[in-house]
């Protein structure tokens, strides 16, 4: 994990996701609508923070975490909106907020770097900070995307390729995952143009259980 954080801190202080500032994702626009003003949202792998700006300027109380420390504070620098917090998060540990906290967990591509048995965790993690009946959305590269199969194979389906670690999803297996914990609203495959190619994701709409 180090190795990944010192490959994203590079990233970021080179800014070669520079285009991305200020755009938000098609996922977060079709998720904001949902998301009622002066709910509380945790956004999961916040990189340059334009979801997380998007979110805080239709009112939503935002925390948005990233565990890089250096896209952390550019974005502390470059956004002062009063309902809007940076914070530095590994969230592959357990999470530094208390249980029922969120009304909203937003994740678009973080969620998907991790082995079964820690991406098994961070899901009841996600449970855990979300109040009963509240929303998980997510994103994570499916199993039909181009780069499935490429590079070294770490366990089905995750691999290494150059270093960074993609675990693809399939709807089966995202089913189990949130079989426990959360009710599945929607779940979706879709192919998009992202960061210049084309990518298939799994994109999700859960409810955390009980009331």
């Amino acid at each position: 994990m180090s190795d990944q954080k010192t490959m994203w801190n590079k990233n970021h202080a080179e800014n070669v996701h520079a285009s991305m500032l200020g755009k938000p994702q098609k996922f977060a626009v079709e998720v904001a609508p949902n998301v009622k003003p002066n709910m509380k949202l945790l956004e999961l792998g916040c990189g340059v923070g334009s979801d997380a700006a998007y979110f805080a300027e239709h009112g939503i109380h935002v925390t948005a975490t990233d565990f890089s420390d250096v896209v952390i504070e550019q974005n502390k620098v470059r956004d002062k909106k009063p309902n809007l917090t940076f914070e530095v998060v590994d969230i592959s540990q357990p999470l530094p907020y208390e249980s029922n906290s969120f009304n909203v967990v937003y994740a678009h591509l973080s969620l998907h770097y991790y082995n079964e048995a820690t991406t098994s965790d961070v899901f009841k993690e996600i449970a855990r900070v979300l109040k009963p009946g509240g929303m998980l959305f997510f994103s994570c590269k499916s199993v039909h995307d181009p780069l499935y199969g490429q590079g070294d194979e770490v366990e089905p389906g995750v691999f290494d390729r150059n270093g960074h670690i993609r675990h693809f999803f399939s709807v089966e297996y995202t089913k189990k995952l949130l079989a426990a914990d959360f009710e599945a609203e929607k779940i979706s495959e879709v192919e998009d143009v992202y960061d210049g190619f084309t990518s298939a994701f799994v994109q999700v709409w859960a409810k955390k259980k009980g009331r």
